[in-house]
C-alpha cells in the first residue's frame, strides 16, 4: 500500500447543517493508467473531494456517481447517469469533478478527457470535453458546475509529455459551453496542472477543498476563483517554479450571474 499524505484540509471537514437534496455529483479520478503515467494524488483527490461534497455541501451520498480509475464505459454511464438525474428531478443541479489526463487532438486541438485505458495517441479512445459539456447542456438541470483539475495539452503534471513522440504541450482549443454552466479549470493555455507533493495533492483541488473547509461551503464563486486563482499562481511558482493560472469560462446564459452562485 502507498504511504498515505494527511494534509490539513484531510481533517476537520465541516458538517453542513443542512441537505442540498437537489444536487447530483459526479466524481471521476483517474490515477493508475494502463498505457500512460500515473496521475499522483488523483485517487486522493476525487476520495477526499467526495467527502467534502457528502458532509460539507450536504449532498446525500447516493446522489453522488463516484468513478476512480474509470474505463471509458464507465465515464460514459456516469456522464449518463448525471444526465437521468438532471432531466427527471425539478429543480436539479449538477457539479462534475475530473482529476486525471487530458489530451488535446493533434490536427483539430480538441480536448478529450482521457480514460484509464485510454491511448495517449488516439482519441477515439477518449471522452471528449465538448461531447460531455453539450450533453449536460442539454438537460433540464438549474445549472451545471464543471471543476476541473487537469490540463488538456498532452503534458502529465510532472511536466512532460504523456507520448514521447509529442515533445510540446500543445494549447488545447476552447471547448463549446452552453446551457447554465460554470467551469473551473486548473491551469490555461498551454500550461500544465501541478501537484501539491507536500499536500498530497493536485494544486487545484487541493486549495478548492481548503476555501470550502474555510467558509463551511458558504462561497460565492468569484471569491472562490479568486481564492485558488491567488494561491495556486503562487505555489506553482514556489513549489514548482512554472505557471499555473487556473481560469473560469461559463456559458451565456449564466455571464453575468455566475460570481454570485455557490456550491451550495
Amino acid at each position: 500500500a502507498k504511504p498515505q499524505i494527511v494534509s490539513d484540509v484531510d481533517e476537520n471537514i465541516p458538517q453542513s447543517k443542512t441537505s442540498s437534496d437537489d444536487t447530483y455529483a459526479l466524481i471521476i479520478a483517474t490515477e493508475e493508467y494502463e498505457q500512460l503515467d500515473n496521475v499522483n494524488f488523483a485517487i486522493h483527490d476525487g476520495e477526499i473531494f467526495k467527502e467534502y461534497c457528502i458532509k460539507t455541501l450536504g449532498i446525500p451520498e447516493e446522489q453522488i456517481r463516484y468513478c476512480p480509475n474509470a474505463t471509458f464505459g464507465k465515464i460514459t454511464g456516469g456522464i449518463d447517469w448525471l444526465k437521468f438525474a438532471l432531466n427527471n428531478f425539478e429543480g436539479s443541479r449538477g457539479i462534475v469533478y475530473y482529476c486525471g489526463h487530458g489530451i488535446p487532438d493533434e490536427k483539430s486541438g480538441e480536448a478529450f478527457i482521457v480514460p484509464v485505458d485510454g491511448n495517449g495517441t488516439n482519441t477515439t479512445t477518449c471522452y471528449s470535453l465538448n461531447t460531455l459539456y453539450k450533453s449536460l447542456a442539454e438537460t433540464k438541470a438549474t445549472n451545471v458546475t464543471y471543476l476541473m483539475d487537469a490540463c488538456f495539452t498532452g503534458a502529465n503534471k510532472e511536466g512532460s509529455m504523456l507520448v514521447a513522440a509529442r515533445g510540446v504541450a500543445r494549447e488545447p482549443a476552447k471547448a463549446t459551453i452552453g446551457g447554465n454552466s460554470v467551469v473551473f479549470s486548473a491551469s490555461s493555455g498551454d500550461e500544465t496542472a501541478m501537484t501539491y507533493p507536500e499536500k498530497g495533492h493536485g494544486l487545484f483541488t487541493y486549495f478548492l477543498l481548503k476555501k470550502l473547509q474555510e467558509t463551511n461551503g458558504e462561497v460565492s464563486y468569484l471569491d472562490l476563483y479568486n481564492y485558488i486563482n491567488t494561491n495556486v499562481k503562487k505555489k506553482s511558482f514556489l513549489v514548482n517554479g512554472k505557471p499555473q493560472n487556473p481560469v473560469t469560462a461559463t456559458s451565456h446564459r449564466v455571464k453575468k450571474k455566475w460570481k454570485d452562485m455557490k456550491l451550495k
